[in-house]
């Protein structure tokens, strides 16, 4: 047996975790990239690790697909709801800003599961997605032209994140679903935003990093989606199972938020 053959071997016997994006076995995770914890201290964010609702610090990054804790979060609802045999017929799928191995997962799990479903990406800026949008007007899509969204850390981004909200809502089918997330501090009480601060240093300290321009609180996230329209349902640990969370890297806090039309 060759020694690289062993030593693959070797480490799946040792495997401790899995990857439901690429569904390798490894023995351990990456760590979040040191490039955010460092210019967090450096201009002085006031939180802590912990106070991040869906951020697994050390165990992020899937070494093989190089999934994040959140894109293995996604995988989990969408293994069961689009191709568990949930949804019937014609299934359209609109992912704006798509995470690739999220996006190359799906295109996977599409081919192989036989059901039609109509996956469509969009970005106002990165290259090679479908469509080239800005997600505040969303003209080019119908009223209720999809069944179910993934817009999953964006509306940080947006200078106008109530008006994305209605956009969403009105590209989405009656009953239709959507996985909507942003990052979450905790320990905060309401939404901390202003689109005028333009100072990289400032929008790290307030925000969390140079391209966001708001920071949200739980109850304040809630309240906006809501706001537009949606009903709101959380689904963590005890929906989808405390060692499920553990075998795929994923804290015990952290909250996959699906909306419905």
């Amino acid at each position: 047996m060759k020694a690289r053959t062993l030593r693959t071997r070797i480490q799946t016997w040792r495997a401790k975790y899995c990857c439901p994006v690429c569904d390798s076995r490894v023995a351990a995770f990456l760590p979040l990239a040191s490039y955010y914890s460092d210019n967090l201290h450096k201009h002085g964010w006031p939180f802590a690790v912990t106070d991040a609702e869906t951020c697994n610090e050390k165990n992020y990054e899937c070494p093989v697909c190089h999934a994040s804790d959140r894109d293995r979060l996604y995988a989990l609802y969408l293994r069961a709801y689009v191709f568990g045999g949930g949804p019937g017929g014609e299934f359209k799928i609109i992912d704006f800003a798509p995470s690739a191995p999220l996006s190359d997962f799906i295109r996977r799990r599409i081919s192989e599961s036989g059901i039609t479903v109509s996956y469509r990406t969009a970005d106002a800026f990165a290259p090679g997605v479908d469509d080239q949008v800005d997600i505040t007007n969303l003209k080019i899509y119908d009223d209720a032209q999809f069944d179910f969204f993934i817009c999953s850390h964006v509306l940080e981004h947006v200078a106008d994140d109530r008006q994305a909200l209605r956009e969403l809502h009105r590209i989405l089918k009656p009953g239709g679903h959507g996985i909507l997330m942003v990052p979450i501090i905790l320990s905060v009480d309401h939404i901390d935003e202003d689109p005028s601060v333009v100072d990289e240093g400032e929008r790290w300290r307030r925000f969390g990093q140079d391209d966001h321009v708001r920071l949200y609180s739980k109850s304040g996230f809630i309240g906006r989606v809501q706001e537009a329209g949606f009903a709101v349902h959380e689904f963590g640990r005890d929906f989808f199972g405390t060692q499920e969370f553990a075998r795929f890297g994923i804290t015990n806090q952290s909250v996959l938020y699906v909306v419905q039309k």
